[in-house]
């Protein structure tokens, strides 16, 4: 103690002080660090953002449209989106920028907004409270990154509309605190996507099997298919295959789609899928197993639901899941128009609720689904898990936990819609529709592939017949031919419908968002799409308990720290009396 009092009264004692103060402020920053403290690690980047922005290859900028006058939830979420991408800048240095944009500049500049619209970005409305009073402003909660002259545009609000239900009469309302929240754990994500899309040389090859009655894509005929080839021409590239005048699938194609095939699977041509799959090939399966006809249920107002015989059973089943031959029904569901009667010569068309169009629920428990909205569902089967050494298998989607399932065969009757049904019928809770299956998948024809189909497997693959994968692989089977294809236009002029779209076209589920992720997830080694498992804990006030102790808590914030001025200033003077006396 003596030491350093006579350090600070000697003459040069101050100097070397200073002196040391500027040598550990200047040694500090070449060694920063940050610590997040908290318990879900929000302001922490995953592994693979990390990794993929120090490998940012040219300046990339993200321009944020949240800035100016906004309501108290878009100041949160753009106060997440700020603090994230300075975090993502302590990784990518100079080569990510970043600006935000006021709406009111934005509203001003008419070939920002058709940009933004060609991203499927369109403002919302609320009411906000302005220096003019409460009015209603237009918000514009969304990203645009740029390299060079490529954009992708990024809507920040997009996630999981979280509601909030009234125990007396049921009645739901979107909680928007909640809903925001769901939306925060998302950005990462969303940002580490855009960056990583953004930089990509080459476009992902997607194939599309046909050859076995699937929907055609591509102009005159695939109307059915048209929002799934505009969901996808962005990232990916897109190609048809007739599987039975190729002889193999190529390698090429980084995932295969089989979309509502309708004839039967001959053995050969469910070889060429099988032998693609171990050869490390990824494979998402869109299938029905019954046939609903939809124009006769519009027709007649009655259906038989029958099986379609396209005889994928067996493979499938050797890869770890059978699908049902029946049909789902949800009291969570779609509604479609119905005649209810006439009225002066007019029919009285009213929505009810049509409990074979499901809203399925996504799993929380994986990255492709996690704070996802509800996917809409056409006669939907339920999928069983069955034995199969080393595969791993994850609920993707599911059922409400007020279902029930009808066997073949089924009758659908649009009459049955004029009768409520007891809720206690629905007594089955979240039957699988859609598995995600990962690993080591064997071979469906490992004891049954003639020699010659062999020796042509190996001269196409240039590799040794497999009757088990190498290496791990993935495929996704989901128990609806229908959950990305869209409904035909009102007229030839219109352009189709999106897929998801409510029988009503009052809203839009997530089927889009769900085909990205499956896919995202299938094809993409980088790993990004984990981030979507991040989690942030929304740690909300009791507003019961804030209303009750309000009064206390402004006495202990602004008359307690006076007090303690006081007395500190009380004591001290005490403390020098004592001491000059």
């Amino acid at each position: 103690k003596k030491s350093f009092s006579s350090l600070l009264n000697s003459s040069f004692g101050w100097l070397v002080l200073i002196a040391l103060l500027v040598l550990v402020n200047i040694t500090a920053t070449f060694f920063k660090f940050r610590i997040d403290l908290t318990e879900e690690k929000r302001f922490s980047l995953s592994t693979p953002t990390k990794k993929l922005l120090k490998h940012i290859d040219s300046t990339i900028t993200v321009d944020v449209l949240l800035e100016g006058e906004l309501p108290a939830d878009f100041r949160k979420l753009q106060v997440s989106t700020k603090d994230l991408l300075n975090e993502m800048k302590e990784y990518a240095g100079k080569k990510l920028e970043y600006n935000f944009i006021n709406s009111e500049t934005i509203e001003k500049d008419s070939a920002y907004q058709l940009m933004l619209a060609s991203f499927d970005l369109i403002p919302t409305a609320r009411e906000s409270q302005t220096k003019k009073g409460e009015e209603k402003v237009m918000l514009y909660p969304f990203a645009v990154v740029n390299r060079g002259d490529k954009k992708i545009g990024i809507d920040l609000l997009k996630g999981k509309i979280v509601y909030d239900v009234d125990p007396i009469n049921g009645t739901r309302q979107i909680n928007e605190a909640k809903s925001i929240n769901a939306a925060e754990s998302l950005l990462e994500f969303k940002i580490a996507d855009a960056i990583d899309k953004i930089q990509q040389q080459n476009k992902p090859v997607i194939g599309y099997l046909m050859g076995n009655g699937e929907p055609p894509i591509g102009p005159p005929n695939g109307i059915e298919t048209y929002d799934l080839v505009k969901t996808l021409e962005a990232n990916y590239r897109l190609f048809t295959l007739d599987i039975n005048t190729h002889p193999v699938i190529p390698l090429e194609f980084k995932a295969l789609l089989i979309v509502r095939p309708t004839q039967k699977f001959e053995d050969s041509t469910k070889q060429k899928i099988d032998q693609y799959i171990m050869q490390g090939g990824k494979v998402l399966w869109s299938l029905d197993n019954l046939d609903a006809n939809k124009d006769s249920l519009a027709r007649l107002a009655n259906t038989v639901a029958f099986d379609m015989g396209i005889n994928l059973d067996d493979q499938l089943f050797k890869y770890g899941v059978r699908i049902n031959r029946d049909l789902v029904q949800d009291m969570q569901c779609d509604m479609v128009p119905i005649v209810i009667g006439q009225t002066g010569g007019q029919a009285q068309i009213q929505p009810i609720p049509f409990n074979y169009y499901p809203l399925l629920t996504p799993s929380n428990n994986n990255a492709i689904t996690r704070n996802m909205e509800p996917v809409l569902g056409q006669y939907v089967n339920s999928i069983d898990t069955v034995k199969a050494e080393g595969i791993k298998k994850t609920v993707l989607l599911s059922s409400s936990e007020n279902s029930k399932f009808v066997s073949t065969p089924a009758i659908i009757s649009l009459n049955e819609l004029k009768t409520i049904e007891e809720p206690k019928l629905y007594n089955k809770k979240f039957l699988p529709v859609a598995y995600l299956l990962e690993g080591k998948f064997n071979s469906t024809f490992a004891h049954r592939t003639s020699q010659e189909t062999i020796n042509q497997f190996e001269q196409w693959y240039k590799t040794p017949f497999k009757t088990q994968c190498d290496e791990p692989t993935k495929m996704i089977v989901i128990s609806d031919g229908d959950i990305f294809l869209n409904k035909y236009s009102q007229s030839q002029q219109q352009e189709p419908p999106p897929m998801g779209l409510s029988n009503t076209q009052q809203q839009l589920y997530a089927n889009r968002t769900f085909l990205l992720n499956a896919l995202e997830y299938l094809v993409n080694p980088s790993g990004i799409i984990e981030t979507r498992n991040k989690d942030i804990t929304l740690r909300l006030l009791n507003k019961t308990k804030v209303e009750e102790e309000k009064t206390k808590w402004q006495i202990i914030n602004i008359a307690v720290p006076v007090l303690l001025v006081i007395a500190a200033g009380f004591i001290f003077q005490q403390i020098r009396k004592k001491k000059y006396s």
